[in-house]
């Protein structure tokens, strides 16, 4: 749980306003037409107040190996890559399995190694990941599109559907629309969310320039994410954002592009992201003529490479607090809704319906303690959901079985949430919009 002090600190270090206006009612109308100015500065330093003094750098502990084992390597025949830079360049590398299956063990030690991502934030992930999007029984999931790798041996995985994988029919589980440079799944044009657009990367690059002459920083990034939206607001009819792959999980990945993949050095020990270090993890290269080319799956850890420290791991709790700072700085980021068929047509959803109660505007998404209840909430609604589009009979049974066991105790770094009312599923809160309709199988290519 995060203090009353903490709290207030974090809201007034985001904070550089003097009044602050009624957010919720300027974003309860149904029509989302215009560009909302943030409300207030996104903070240099995002996250737990101890990331903005921190000043320690170990070359030696800090260096990831890009050699021997972890040797940089292009996916093979049957290797699955998807939509995250980071697992894919860690599978590259072999800190995840380089056949694309992740599991409990090799998530929480590889993100550790490669990237000081802390195991707080890896448990809740890696468990909220295999409830969504794979196999709650092996533990297993795909970093890409579909696998049959991911199933259960025996009569479960005789009975097992389409576990999607966090891509492609993953769509809104894990995987959601406006993302750093993937595609919105069920946009008109540029609509895969496996693969990469140039376009959206070169955005994020000009951006960087503007602002700080070339480095993309925790900054640049949420700015980002609120053009990312407004775009897919602006040009996808079936626009979509649901509580977790929407709110949460889509500026979650903004960040890591920063947290995780910064490089660290004795004069920036609090990070640095040059436009080089960017296109090497996101599997970019340079034409002739300067133009940004893509290829899928090749994302790379460059050489001489030094990850955070192991004292300044990124956290679940920093996850909770840089999002609500995006709530706060970004209001529109934080709606749940979408488009209802035509574009620039956002219609939000009745936050007080959908929670019974517990939010009941953006406003109340600021503070990180409730912020984090309100995933929860959302995730404790969806999971029986998913499960049963995937699940039947007795394979069912046993996977709800594991949501007490296994799931709730992942929510718990979530924090503490007493009576806390049963939230709406997505498929219920989502009627209506046409990009809330799940699918789950068809003839479109991942990527």
């Amino acid at each position: 749980m995060l203090t009353s002090t903490l709290l207030t600190y974090i809201l007034i270090e985001a904070s550089a306003v003097v009044a602050f206006p009624d957010i919720g009612r300027a974003l309860a109308a149904s029509h989302l037409k215009e560009r909302i100015a943030p409300v207030a500065p996104f903070p240099e330093y995002p996250g737990s107040p101890s990331h903005v003094v921190y000043d320690s750098f170990d070359p030696v502990s800090q260096l990831v190996s890009t050699s021997g084992d972890n040797a940089w390597a292009a996916p093979g025949p049957g290797d699955i890559r998807g939509p995250c830079a980071g697992l894919n360049a860690a599978a590259n590398h072999g800190y995840l399995p380089r056949n694309g299956i992740a599991t409990a063990d090799a998530i929480n030690t590889g993100l550790w190694e490669a990237f000081g991502l802390d195991k707080t934030a890896t448990l809740f992930l890696q468990t909220a990941t295999m409830f969504f999007d794979g196999d709650p029984v092996s533990g297993r999931w795909s970093i890409g599109y579909h696998s049959d790798k991911t199933q259960s041996l025996g009569l479960v995985g005789d009975l097992l559907g389409n576990e999607t994988g966090i891509c492609a029919y993953g769509h809104l589980k894990t995987e959601g629309d406006a993302s750093i440079t993937r595609g919105d799944w069920l946009a008109p044009d540029m609509n895969s969310n496996c693969a990469s657009y140039p376009e959206f990367a070169q955005e994020l690059l000009d951006l960087a320039t503007e602002r700080t002459g070339g480095n993309i920083t925790p900054q640049v990034l949420a700015e980002h994410s609120y053009n990312r939206k407004l775009h897919s607001i602006a040009t996808n009819p079936n626009y979509f954002s649901p509580v977790y792959a929407g709110v949460a999980f889509t500026f979650g990945a903004h960040m890591f592009a920063y947290q995780l993949l910064a490089n660290h050095s004795a004069e920036y020990p609090r990070g640095f992201l040059t436009p080089e270090v960017f296109e090497s993890f996101f599997s970019y290269t340079r034409d002739a003529n300067n133009n940004l080319v893509f290829t899928y799956g090749h994302e790379r850890i460059p050489d001489n490479w030094y990850r955070r420290a192991d004292d300044d791991a990124w956290t679940l709790t920093d996850i909770l607090i840089s999002t609500a700072q995006q709530c706060l700085s970004y209001p529109t980021n934080c709606q749940v809704g979408g488009n209802t068929g035509e574009v620039n047509s956002f219609s939000g959803v009745d936050l007080g319906d959908m929670t019974g109660g517990f939010i009941n505007s953006v406003d109340d998404l600021s503070d990180p303690t409730r912020l984090g209840c309100f995933i929860s909430q959302a995730i404790q609604a969806d999971v029986p959901s998913f499960l049963d589009n995937v699940f039947s009979g007795a394979a069912l049974t046993e996977v709800l079985g594991l949501v007490d066991t296994t799931l709730m105790p992942a929510l718990a770094g979530l924090g503490d949430c007493p009576n806390l009312p049963a939230g709406k599923s997505v498929m219920e809160y989502g009627k209506g919009y046409p990009g809330a309709q799940f699918m789950t199988s068809g003839s479109r290519s991942p990527y």
